[in-house]
């Protein structure tokens, strides 16, 4: 179910704008990296000093995500479709049925992880309709992207979503728990809200 699955979205929605679009979104410097870094600036433009906390309490929750994925991976030992079944698999920008390296696990989707973790974080702290609608369809479309490249199978990909996911929670419940100024921000949006 797992490959007919990852097979169906990697060779049945294949197409040049969905290779350009994905393999972007995949990006950790080309997207990831950016993103954050917009999101520090919204923080510290609407909320100040607490804003750039916030942020910074962000950045550790999903770093902790990552080691953690990192930590599983290493226990695992589950290779990507882009090893185990790379004669099947398209990998746009790279040669057709070479395989993507050496046996390089991929349970969970690290890139899964860390976006619904920041997604589940910042639902809570940010509590809009619209914010949780944003957060949430940019983590669904790297989960995808995972999928679409050939990189992940979607059972990696769903657990990376649900580590994240509880991950990012957790954070919020901690923080917004033990430190002053999450609650202040919270309370904010509540009063604008």
């Amino acid at each position: 179910m797992d490959e007919t699955l990852l097979l169906g979205v990697n060779q049945g929605w294949a197409h040049p704008w969905l290779d350009v679009f994905f393999g972007w979104v995949s990006e950790r410097a080309g997207f990831a990296f950016p993103l954050a870094g917009l999101l520090l600036l919204f923080f510290a433009w609407r909320f100040g000093k607490d804003g750039v906390k916030l942020w910074l309490v962000l950045v550790l929750v999903v770093g902790v995500g990552d080691v953690l994925g990192n930590l599983i991976k290493h226990l695992a030992e589950q290779p990507r479709p882009c090893f185990s079944i790379h004669e099947l698999v398209r990998q746009p920008g790279h040669a057709p049925g070479v395989a993507c390296g050496d046996n390089l696990s991929g349970m969970p989707s690290n890139h899964s992880l860390n976006f619904f973790a920041a997604a589940a974080f910042l639902s809570f702290m940010m509590r809009s309709r619209a914010w949780v609608a944003g957060v949430f369809t940019v983590a669904l479309l790297v989960g995808l992207s995972r999928i679409y490249l050939g990189v992940h199978y979607p059972g990696q990909v769903l657990a990376g979503a649900a580590i994240g996911t509880t991950i990012g929670c957790l954070g919020a419940w901690i923080g917004l728990n033990y430190c002053a100024f999450m609650q202040r921000i919270r309370s904010a949006r509540r009063k604008s809200s």
